[in-house]
């Protein structure tokens, strides 16, 4: 019995940096690797015999594991001398690269399992072979079913001579080649979002060609951000410590939970991690913070917003970063402004924000929900793990880093 499951999605991102941060990047793979991650619990001697048995199994050995995170009901009943199945579309992406199908029953008597030929835009699964009995759509739950092998790490607990506890860490042996998606169904497209996050359905897809990332933070933990400034620290222990400034640009680290709440969400994150590469394609992506007050309305025709903080010249205005700006109105609607520079008002008292054109409509301070900076990032991290509350509700950590492109 699987009681915690997680699944990891790793790509490989070959990185150079250069002296001043610009970095160049190459994908060293096609398709990420996959690995999944269950609890089971032994409830009985033949189940803890089995689970121990595996902490022998040589590590070349390749088994088959379906994937219990990826049960589904069937779409509709299938019966006797059938070679297809029909599946709801948004089960379809977790049987990507899979070798089978299993129609389960129970634990003790398990299921039938069918080879996979190909999987089709309605839905529908292609076996290799026909069905030998009828499953109906009100009783069958199916899952797909990979090869794989398990990674050195598994080990067990036994809290009595019956009962045996393990996590089984498998690497998946997914044949992306064989069983691919339709072109309707890879990660280029979406999927209808079952919830939405404040804001998503306004952002843009993309801006001048580049995606953008529309997920706000769940804010069920903190926010955390550390930066590592591109400088050398030329210290000798006992004279004088010095800097050598390679460039002004920090490198940005935010780590970030996203609570997903429908398997379309899961999928659709997933999508968008595999359309990234890992690391390797970078992305626009708001802060979700308040960057900005207004303090008052800008009129029609105004070159540049008047905001309370005064200082931003002296911390962004030699960067080529920090120069997009994106503006949340009660409306529900967002609008993204680049920015031409920083600088202060008359009095110093209040920083100005100079556009690059003039605003073509006003834009009301009593309008204006919050304003954040549209910056540029990339993933951290070329491995994306979903950790699984149930098969519709996940939990993902990620970390963006902040880049030039």
């Amino acid at each position: 019995m699987a009681t915690e499951i997680s699944e990891t999605l790793a790509f490989k991102t070959q990185i150079h940096k250069a002296w001043d941060a610009t970095e160049q990047r190459m994908a060293l793979r096609v398709y990420p690797r996959r690995s999944i991650a269950y609890d089971y619990y032994g409830m009985n001697a033949a189940q803890s015999q089995y689970l121990r048995a595996l902490s022998y199994a040589k590590q070349n050995q390749k088994i088959e594991i379906p994937l219990w995170h990826a049960g589904c009901r069937l779409s509709e009943s299938a019966y006797t001398d059938f070679s297809h199945v029909s599946l709801d579309t948004v089960n379809l992406w977790q049987f990507r690269g899979c070798s089978g199908v299993m129609f389960w029953r129970n634990d003790k008597t398990g299921g039938d399992r069918y080879f996979v030929k190909a999987l089709y835009a309605d839905g529908s699964l292609k076996l290799t072979e026909i069905l030998e009995q009828d499953y109906l759509k009100a009783s069958t739950v199916v899952y797909p079913t990979s090869y794989g092998y398990l990674k050195q790490e598994d080990k067990y607990s036994a809290y009595s001579s019956n009962l045996t506890t393990m996590q089984l860490n498998v690497d998946l042996l997914d044949d992306y080649s064989l069983t691919s998606l339709p072109t309707a169904l890879n990660e280029y497209n979406y999927e209808a979002w079952k919830k939405k996050t404040p804001f998503q359905d306004a952002l843009p897809a993309s801006y001048l060609g580049v995606d953008i990332f529309p997920l706000a933070p769940s804010w069920t933990g903190d926010l955390a951000a550390n930066f590592t400034r591109n400088a050398n620290l030329l210290d000798n222990e006992t004279g004088l410590v010095k800097y050598d400034l390679k460039s002004v640009y920090a490198s940005e680290n935010k780590e970030i939970e996203y609570e997903l709440f429908s398997r379309s969400e899961i999928n659709n994150f997933q999508r968008f991690f595999t359309r990234c590469k890992g690391r390797l394609k970078s992305f626009y992506a708001p802060t979700w913070l308040s960057d900005m007050t207004l303090v008052e309305t800008a009129s029609s025709g105004q070159l540049y917003l008047l905001v309370e903080w005064p200082l931003y010249w002296k911390y962004y205005a030699s960067l080529s970063r920090r120069k997009l700006i994106i503006v949340y109105l009660r409306s529900g609607s967002v609008k993204i402004f680049p920015v031409a520079g920083y600088s202060t008002d008359s009095t110093g008292e209040y920083g100005k924000v100079y556009l690059e054109s003039a605003l073509t409509a006003p834009l009301r301070k009593s309008d204006v929900v919050m304003i954040s900076f549209l910056c540029r990032y990339r993933f951290d991290s070329d491995t994306l793990t979903t950790d699984y509350d149930t098969t519709g509700i996940a939990n993902v950590s990620t970390s963006f880093a902040e880049v030039n492109a």
